[in-house]
């Protein structure tokens, strides 16, 4: 597949080099579709990251549903394109080609050849295949889109630089005519362009159109007065001289060699940077490489800088003092070999020289490692660049120099793609052999994403596979700085092994910095300013009123990192784990690592605990932000209190957190803390101690343990009796919701009255309603879902408004009211959504990719499907679901190969925990339905049988029905419609009423009605709903049985 970008956006599906014909653009329609396409088709082969997709694609308007809507276009372009090439990654998407599989990457690749070679004709040769790559404006179909205008500008003027440089090229090989219609048609679209003026002129004038040639220069100065009222610039101005005097284009100065360090190692995943800064160079004059050591700075700018004729590189790190610094730039820049002098003058003056020695000249001039220096290296590189205009600076430091317009370029952290390629690289050099493959994958990226994706922690690690394997590597990262110790002999002794690199940065720190970042090792994931302030200050430290210039120092040193949240959420703070890990060791060396654990632990339980008692109301949104945000430090806290044996902190934090988890779905997090927490001695807490043990039975229910919740729940009814009113609303329903399910339900209907406390009366009917819905009572469950509704809407919980939205759309379903219950499906999920809820979103999205495909709409019923087993988790087996409805939707298709597939899938992950029963048999009924669909009988028979088999044992009324109801489809179409007529009874006695927006089941009570009669069919209904719901459960096993076994006796005969 080749994608093209450098016009409309297109793929072809051909593999050579040629443009396919339009008729073979296998790019699906649809502005975002094809932006996505665009999108990752730029960043060919790296990965994008679902918040720059969700910005590039929607920009400051994202829908309400936007990780549904981005989900949803992922699945088109698969289908278009194929799932292969679209892979997912760790937090977005990625494109699996190579860069020149992209018709830009290609044109990148050339021009980057075009100017790094020294044979004008084959650079001219590389040029004219790039530009002939082009079939118009850059993403000519997408720029409605907010990221495509600033990409195709950028693409332009590459173009147009491209453009320039090949008719440049035809003027030094011979050939001046060469490109001048390009050059030509550039300057007509960008007529205050000065550059293409002077080309096309001197073009002209080599050709013999002296009149034609000045005509341009004189057409483009008039322009620029006019318009910008500005004066031409030099190189205009000398060549229109030149075309006066009828003197020829001056010949291109003899590049000399440059005597430059030539790299030993290859260059990994940094191309971007290159060409942005390489950009940035052609208009700023002092642009900086920011980023801590190790980061591959150094490394970086000689690429940026390779191929260029003056671009002398002042190495500074060997420096000790600031009177070394003007020597050793001007030996690096260079100087005329004989100067006159006079003796009298006293000692050389070193800056005097460089500057006379920079001159006029066109030079990028490479400062290296400026940290330890930043003072005395920024005075310098001011005075040169006023003292030289033609030159430029490119700066590599921990620190900005803060010169007056200085550029900066943050030095990031590789992507998981290029950390895995540099990783592979360096490993293959020492362990010939070496390859990332399937086995070894999940090792190399966990090992890059410990490291941070910082180049030289990965080279170093990647060394120790001479003595260590890949796993050993990574179990031995957490003491990583006695790992990390076998750096090149040939490199500075502050870059071999790990820790030198920090100690470095470190030694440069004052000492109310280094408090401060040693007291920042104590969180996980980072801090706003206002956490670490509270945390980190006072008590031998800085002082709250510093610490926020303090912070700021450390992030200009590159040892904290600043990250913007993008919206009106604060600035976070964090530090890369090794510097983490280091910074830990030296709060621990300091003796302070008991106390600023212990204000770390305080901040997270007084966050946990002032945020908990918004959960439930119409502030919950708010609420839930920070504690996603601080979900690591949460993490940690629980950690350190457990290993601690910290009883007290572990409860609280989890009381705390119980219903943030659970209504943000995060099961499989509670069940581990809740465990942890309740094995440590309780507080002198009791509403505390209640909590934990309340949250705790939740867990065994969410595991499908029911007899552990059963046997610890007088205990927790005891516990929650002796706390002091008013009591926490979890602790009020403890009582009421085990005794309902342990089948007495008389204290939850008291309390879904009685209760002072609105939300507890709206979750309390909530529960009834569904003890309604398993009971077959589907009036009374209409009625409670509609109050618990209402009350819900008073208290503003959306998570209570999804679950009871999402039941209204059930029932409208079932009623055959199918627009109203696609309305109710997508409102569970704007809400789903809204709360992060992991649980339910995928579950919305099943119930609507159901109901699409009851409408006869597949396409939108698969991309719903596919988007919920991408995000499906937890221990309720979500994923089952989600490759069951794949399977059916293949079904409808035709595919029972897929079908079948996913049908396996769906068996694998079953699952555990709760309603394990329902979902084998809701698997089973599809498996049923693909069998008949294959013609196969008693294939799908065996199917139905398993499925009644699982529905009995799991006393789940509505799933019963569902079963039932393919029941009574498999014995019509045997030819018992007798039998068919009383399983639509027994069904309806499981659930209420029969499922009147099933397709499949309004053809079984029409084709019962059709083959009894009405009277019959009604009397067979009635003997099906008279019968006690276990027996007729048990009578519809044996009813399918008996069909069954004449259906065999038919065919032996």
């Amino acid at each position: 597949m080749r994608i093209g970008v450098l016009g409309s956006v297109a793929a072809w599906p051909s593999a050579n080099g040629t443009v396919a014909p339009a008729d073979t653009d296998a790019a699906p329609p649809g502005l975002r579709l094809r932006g996505l396409l665009a999108r990752l088709a730029l960043d060919a082969g790296r990965p994008v990251t679902t918040e720059a997709l969700v910005d590039d694609l929607w920009g400051e308007e994202p829908p309400d549903a936007v990780a549904n809507a981005l989900q949803s276009l992922v699945s088109r372009l698969r289908r278009a394109l194929g799932a292969r090439l679209v892979v997912t990654v760790q937090g977005g998407y990625l494109l699996d080609l190579a860069p020149d599989a992209v018709d830009a990457g290609r044109f990148g690749h050339l021009v980057a050849t075009a100017r790094a070679g020294t044979d004008a004709a084959v650079a001219a040769s590389a040029l004219e295949e790039a530009l002939g790559l082009w079939r118009g404006p850059a993403l000519a179909d997408v720029r409605r889109l907010p990221f495509a205008d600033a990409v195709a500008a950028r693409l332009e003027e590459q173009r147009a630089v491209a453009v320039e440089t090949r008719a440049a090229l035809g003027l030094v090989a011979g050939d001046p005519g060469a490109g001048l219609d390009a050059v030509s048609d550039l300057l007509a679209a960008q007529p205050l362009r000065e550059s293409a003026a002077v080309v096309l002129a001197r073009g002209l004038h080599a050709t013999g159109r002296q009149a034609d040639a000045l005509a341009v220069l004189d057409r483009t100065r008039e322009r620029l007065a006019g318009e910008l009222g500005v004066d031409p610039g030099p190189e205009l101005a000398r060549a229109r001289l030149d075309v006066l005097r009828g003197t020829p284009a001056p010949a291109p100065a003899r590049k000399e060699p440059v005597h430059r360090s030539v790299a030993l190692t290859s260059f990994v995943g940094r191309d971007a940077d290159v060409g942005r800064v390489r950009s940035l160079l052609s208009t700023a004059r002092l642009v900086t490489l920011l980023g801590p050591g190790g980061a591959g700075k150094t490394r970086l700018a000689r690429e940026i800088v390779d191929g260029r004729a003056e671009a002398p590189v002042a190495e500074l790190a060997p420096l000790t003092g600031a009177e070394q610094l003007p020597g050793t730039v001007l030996a690096a820049v260079g100087e005329p070999e004989l100067m006159m002098r006079n003796p009298d003058d006293g000692p050389p003056d070193l800056t005097g020289r460089l500057l006379t020695a920079l001159g006029d000249r066109d030079v990028v001039l490479v400062l290296d490692n400026c940290e330890h220096l930043v003072d005395d290296v920024a005075v310098l590189t001011q005075r040169m660049l006023e003292a030289a205009p033609r030159l430029r600076v490119l700066a590599t430091s921990r620190e900005p120099l803060a010169v007056p317009g200085e550029v900066l370029h943050p030095v990031e952290p590789l992507d998981t793609a290029a950390a895995v390629r540099l990783f592979a690289d360096r490993a293959a050099a020492v362990a010939p052999g070496f390859v990332v493959d399937t086995t070894t994958q999940p090792v190399v990226a966990e090992i890059c994403a410990r490291l941070d994706g910082q180049p030289l922690p990965l080279e170093l690690a990647a060394a120790r596979l001479r003595t260590l394997s890949l796993t050993e590597i990574a179990a031995r990262l957490d003491d990583r700085f006695r790992l990390l110790t076998s750096g090149a002999r040939t490199a500075l002794p502050r870059h071999q092994t790990l820790r030198a690199v920090v100690d470095w940065s470190w030694d440069l720190l004052v000492e109310p910095e280094r408090i401060l970042l040693r007291r920042m090792g104590v969180f996980a994931g980072g801090a706003t300013a206002a956490t670490v302030e509270r945390v980190c200050a006072g008590a031998g430290g800085p002082d709250p009123a510093d610490a926020f210039d303090l912070l700021a120092a450390l992030v200009d040193k590159s040892l904290v990192v600043a990250v913007p949240s993008g919206g009106p959420d604060p600035t976070r703070y964090r530090l890369l784990e090794t510097i983490r890990d280091y910074a830990a060791e030296r709060l621990a060396e300091a003796g302070e690592a008991d106390a600023v654990v212990a204000a770390h632990a305080a901040w997270v339980v007084d966050l946990a605990e002032t945020s908990e008692p918004h959960l439930r109301g119409a502030d919950q949104l708010r609420w839930l932000v920070p504690l996603r945000a601080e979900n690591d430090n949460i993490a940690v806290a629980l950690r350190r209190a457990v290993n601690r044996g910290d009883g007290a902190t572990a409860h609280r934090i989890v009381a705390a957190m119980g219903w943030s988890w659970f209504i943000r779905g995060r099961y499989e997090e509670s069940i581990t803390w809740v465990a942890e927490a309740v094995a440590l001695p309780p507080p002198d807490l009791p509403a505390v101690a209640a909590r934990t043990l309340a949250y705790l039975l939740l867990t065994f229910v969410a595991r499908g343990d029911v007899d552990a919740a059963v046997a610890r729940l007088d205990e927790a009814v005891t516990a929650a009796a002796a706390t002091p009113e008013p009591r926490h609303p979890a602790l009020q329903l403890v009582a009421p919701l085990g005794r309902a399910f342990t089948g007495d339900p008389t204290l939850l209907e008291e309390v879904s009255v009685t209760s002072d406390d609105p939300w507890v009366r709206a979750f309390a009917t909530q529960v009834r309603a569904q003890l309604a819905e398993n009971d077959g009572d589907i009036e009374l469950q209409r009625r409670l879902v509609r109050t618990a509704h209402e009350l819900f809407t008073t208290t503003g919980d959306r998570f209570g408004l999804g679950m009871t939205i999402g039941t209204l759309g059930e029932l409208e379903d079932l009623a055959g009211n199918l627009d109203a219950a696609a309305a109710a499906y997508d409102e569970a999920l704007a809400l789903a959504t809204e709360l992060g809820n992991d649980d339910d979103l995928p579950q919305f999205m099943l119930q609507q990719a159901g109901l699409c495909l009851r409408r006869g709409d597949p396409v939108r019923a698969r991309e719903l499907a596919e988007s919920a087993a991408d995000i499906a988790s937890g221990p309720f087996g979500v994923q089952t679901m989600a490759r069951a409805a794949l399977a059916d939707i293949e079904r409808v298709a035709g595919n029972l190969t897929a079908a079948r597939r996913h049908l396996a899938a769906a068996e694998r992950d079953a699952g555990h925990g709760l309603a394990r029963e329902q979902r084998r048999a809701l698997v089973e009924i599809v498996r049923y339905r693909v069998e008949v669909a294959a013609g196969d009988v008693d294939a799908a028979a065996a199917s139905l049988d398993r499925a009644l088999d699982e529905a009995i044992a799991s006393h789940d009324g509505p799933v019963a029905a569902l079963v039932v109801e393919y029941g009574a489809q498999f014995a019509l179409t045997r030819g018992d419609a007798d039998a068919a007529g009383l399983m639509l009874g027994v069904a309806l006695a499981q659930r209420g009423t029969l499922d009147h927006g099933n397709p499949d089941v309004v053809a079984v009570v029409d084709g019962v009605r059709d083959a009894l009669g009405p009277a019959a069919a009604d009397d067979a209904l009635r003997r099906g709903r008279g019968l006690p719901r276990p027996d007729g459960l048990a009578a519809v096993r044996d009813l399918v049985r008996t069909v069954s076994s004449r259906t065999d006796q038919a065919r032996l005969r």
